[in-house]
């Protein structure tokens, strides 16, 4: 009896333990030129960059149950002239598998109103001006099956996103945020 109450709570352990995670945070590294770390939610959950008088922050959390990346950008444009930021041609990819994660929706949160979700892929932000936008990526179901959980925890993700500041002389550039999928963060 006490040999079967042990292999019945060694059994309970071993399934509780290989439970994945519900999801998490994305971490941000940093380590590209111009990168620097901020905080929003904890110490450092934020990665800022500064390409062509444009500011990007961005942050984010992942879901296992459908393999979900959820990526928060802050936008400041300092120039006089607008930016416009291409989020139908932005790219995310898994670093580990090579796999691309596609671009579900994308949403205005600082819109008249609350959010907006957008049709239209290619955001302008006028000069002196800023936004904050919400991007839901999902991976492509494999073998045409939904709903499947991804566990992606401890792998790395990369979003490269194109902009360009309006001139006489077009100044395209890209933004590149790299991120670790983590458990959930403590919050302060």
């Amino acid at each position: 009896m006490k040999a079967l109450a042990l292999a019945l709570l060694l059994a309970a352990c071993v399934l509780l333990t290989a439970c994945p995670p519900d999801g998490g945070d994305l971490v941000p590294l940093a380590g590209q030129e111009g990168a620097a770390l901020a905080t929003t939610k904890f110490e450092g959950d934020t990665l800022s960059l500064t390409r062509g008088g444009v500011t990007l922050k961005a942050r984010g959390l992942w879901s296992v149950a459908d393999g979900s990346t959820s990526v928060i950008l802050e936008v400041a444009n300092t120039n006089d002239v607008p930016a416009s930021l291409d989020f139908g041609r932005c790219e995310v990819v898994i670093k580990e598998s090579g796999q691309r994660l596609r671009l579900r929706s994308l949403s205005n949160e600082a819109a008249a109103g609350g959010p907006v979700f957008l049709a239209e892929r290619v955001v302008r932000i006028d000069g002196g001006q800023s936004g904050r936008f919400t991007l839901e990526f999902e991976i492509s179901p494999e073998g045409g099956s939904s709903g499947a959980t991804r566990n992606v925890l401890g792998q790395t993700v990369a979003l490269r996103l194109p902009a360009e500041v309006e001139r006489e002389t077009r100044a395209p550039f890209d933004f590149v945020f790299v991120f670790k999928y983590a458990e959930y963060q403590r919050r302060g």
